[in-house]
């Protein structure tokens, strides 16, 4: 079935085109001559010629068209030829054609399940990819967070369809699952760090400071000779240092005493015994140890403050830094207390130890000589370790959305067994159907002909009238036929329009039944009438809508090959009967659209409406009678109606309506025939009120009852036509 049409940069097309979407069974396009319609059917008959248009078909089944439109009747219809013979399974072989028609049935179930399966499979393969777009968005989120971070990593992948297939092979990554922290910094050292070994950072020398600190000089209290007469006085006073550093002003004083200005050579001697050579000793040796931790401590510092002015990046700066500020601090302090044990060397000391920083000293630079041993190592191996890290950078991408792809696994499992189990059972219904096919096909064989095509059609043209001409089967070409008339003489060029137009229209709907060649009699169908009806008189307009409208019917019901027609047409009173449904009122049925198409500024435009949109001044008078039927002016509406009716389709006097009455309806319709009197209505006939108006619509009714056209009263006014 066409589900959607696109015509494009055609006849009175523009290159934008139009598109008729939506197509449904029963399609009905109203348009005046010259607004695209044979072009549309001709768009249907071959597509290929209109390479700028495009019809979709539901579920992509395309089936074969078969269109009534100006070129049918050339291309079949001309003056001299033959008409080709349509095959149909012959009038009695009644239990061939119940097989087929059994098989058919069949064929139409197995078509609909497989339909039906079809479109389980795409509500499926729909569900399957949106749980792929949902996995899809996922990964794409783990990927934006951490694009700027692994770049070298996600070369490849850096699409999102791409990234999620990557993302599915980690299911069996067996790498090192590392935190996010070192990832990137391994990424760094591998990606961003120098490609040449670096040399390690030498350790600051401290091991002459533990000696230095751990001297007894500091807690030796120096003082002089104890057996001195003088030393029980000073060891008493306690005043050694204070005696010692007056020894200076005695000299200066030429040996006298600086308080009392006597000579003093005893104190002198005793003095000098007193501060022996022990003492002197003890005195060099606690400069000797301060010149040395002077000396130590600087160098220290200075190999501190040289690491910090390379800026070596292995090493933290900052903290280096702040452990040099406190062990400056604690050197200085120290130093203070050894200038105080120069000053009193009998006091007693305690020099800080350095032991604390020069451990964490030592912790920072074997934590940065590991990063350059570890930044070696990456260099002397380093496409195996890019390897490695790109490895365990998927891993933890994959322990990222595991979960969520483990759902997406279950869920895609659940998906891939239902359209497994349909595409199998679809499988066995098409092959059904294809052993179904062929069995119909055999029998087609075995029981097809031309010749009841040729009966049906002259048994419709003799019921409508047309008696002076029939087919017969051509002698000069097996299986076709020829138009003759009653004489046996061909036609020639003598068919009225109207009889070519009835019996071309009569041929394709018997082609509708059979087809050209015997294996094609069932094949599925899409048809297309375009303005079949021409200048037809009323019998004839009726008949091809009946028989038009019992195709829809076949169609609506799935009892036929036929899944889907399109009727085009210009006449309003063809449109009107075509349309035609029982029991449906104005509301359109499901299966069935509206369209009207016409010319705007050159181009062929086309609308979709809801419902029928046809409606004539003549369908307004009947919508007057079926609403206002005590109006006052009622006669003059029913007389209007017979008069547009019997005027337009002609074929019956007013004698002949009159006659066909009885007495008493007679005067009623005298009346209400009035205008074929005087030509036109004058004030006495809408004055006319010898009967009341339930007589007058009685009298009405009766007119197209007794003139054979009651189906035409019937659908007019909405009744049930079997009513």
């Amino acid at each position: 079935m066409i589900s959607n049409i696109e015509i494009k940069n055609c006849a009175s097309f523009s290159p934008e085109g139009v598109t008729i979407e939506d197509l449904k069974k029963v399609n009905f396009i109203y348009g005046a001559n010259g607004s695209g319609k044979t072009t549309i059917s001709n768009v249907i008959a071959d597509i290929s010629k209109y390479k700028e248009s495009r019809i979709d078909w539901k579920n992509d089944r395309e089936i074969q068209t078969f269109v009534y439109n100006r070129n049918f009747v050339d291309d079949n219809f001309s003056d001299n030829s033959s008409l080709k013979g349509v095959f149909t399974l012959g009038k009695d072989e009644k239990d061939t054609k119940d097989t087929i028609a059994t098989k058919k049935t069949e064929i139409a179930k197995l078509q609909e399940n497989i339909e039906i399966n079809m479109k389980k499979i795409e509500g499926n393969e729909d569900s399957k990819k949106e749980k792929e777009n949902q996995l899809e968005s996922y990964c794409w989120n783990i990927y934006s967070k951490l694009k700027n971070d692994f770049k070298t990593a996600f070369k490849g992948s850096s699409q999102k369809k791409n990234f999620k297939d990557k993302c599915k092979l980690q299911v069996n990554n067996t790498s090192d699952l590392l935190e996010l922290d070192k990832l990137k910094e391994k990424s760094k050292r591998i990606y961003d760090s120098s490609t040449e070994t670096k040399e390690e950072v030498l350790k600051i020398d401290f091991k002459d400071i533990k000696e230095i600190e751990s001297n007894s000089i500091w807690t030796t209290k120096i003082i002089g000779k104890k057996d001195v007469e003088i030393a029980s006085m000073i060891e008493k006073l306690d005043n050694s240092d204070w005696v010692k550093q007056g020894r200076i002003y005695f000299k200066k004083n030429d040996g006298a005493c600086p308080f009392c200005q006597q000579s003093a050579e005893r104190l002198k001697s005793l003095l000098s015994e007193y501060f022996d050579e022990t003492y002197l000793k003890q005195i060099k040796e606690l400069k000797q140890q301060q010149s040395n931790y002077l000396s130590t401590t600087d160098n220290i510092v200075s190999q501190i403050e040289t690491l910090i002015q390379s800026e070596n990046t292995d090493i933290d700066n900052i903290r280096l830094k702040e452990l040099l500020d406190l062990l400056t601090s604690k050197i200085d302090k120290n130093k203070l207390n050894i200038s105080s044990k120069i000053k009193e060397p009998s006091s007693e000391i305690i020099i800080a130890e350095l032991a604390e920083e020069q451990d964490l000293i030592d912790a920072l630079i074997e934590k940065a000589n590991d990063e350059i041993k570890l930044h070696n190592d990456t260099v002397k191996n380093i496409t195996k370790e890019k390897n490695n890290l790109k490895n365990e950078i998927w891993r933890y991408v994959y322990e990222e959305i595991h979960l969520h792809y483990d759902d997406y696994k279950k869920e895609n499992e659940i998906f891939n067994k239902a359209i497994d189990g349909l595409k199998k059972s679809t499988d066995n219904n098409t092959t059904k159907k294809d052993n179904l096919t062929e069995d119909i096909t055999k029998l087609e064989h075995k029981n097809t002909g031309v010749k009841q095509t040729k009966t049906e059609i002259n048994a419709l043209l003799k019921r409508v009238g047309f008696t002076s001409f029939k087919l017969i089967e051509a002698t000069e070409e097996k299986g076709s036929y020829q138009i003759v008339r009653q004489n046996g003489d061909r036609v020639e060029r003598t068919l009225s329009e109207g009889e070519k137009t009835f019996i071309t229209f009569l041929y394709f709907y018997h082609w509708l039944k059979g087809s050209f060649d015997k294996e094609s009699i069932t094949i599925d169908r899409v048809i297309v009438f375009d303005d079949p009806i021409s200048s037809l008189d009323s019998d004839v307009l009726f008949i091809v809508s009946y028989l038009i409208r019992e195709l829809i019917n076949k169609i609506r019901k799935n009892s036929d090959n036929i899944k889907q027609i399109i009727i085009l047409t210009h006449n309003v009173y063809f449109h009107k009967e075509v349309t035609y449904n029982k029991g449906k009122g104005n509301q359109p049925l499901k299966d069935e659209t509206f369209w009207i198409i016409r010319k705007e500024n050159d181009f062929s435009k086309i609308k979709l409406y809801e419902k029928n949109p046809i409606q004539t001044s003549y369908e307004l008078l009947w919508q007057e009678v079926k609403e206002k039927q005590n109006s006052v002016t009622i006669e003059n509406t029913l007389r209007r109606i017979i008069e547009n009716y019997f005027k337009m389709f002609g074929g019956i006097s007013i004698d002949d309506i009159l006659n066909s009455l009885d007495d008493e309806d007679k005067i009623i319709a005298n009346s209400l025939l009035s205008w074929s009197h005087a030509g036109s209505h004058g004030v006495d006939d809408d004055l006319y009120v010898a009967s009341d108006n339930q007589n007058k619509l009685k009298v009405f009714k009766n007119i197209f009852d007794k003139t054979h056209h009651i189906e035409h009263y019937k659908m007019m006014m909405g009744e049930n036509k079997d009513s």
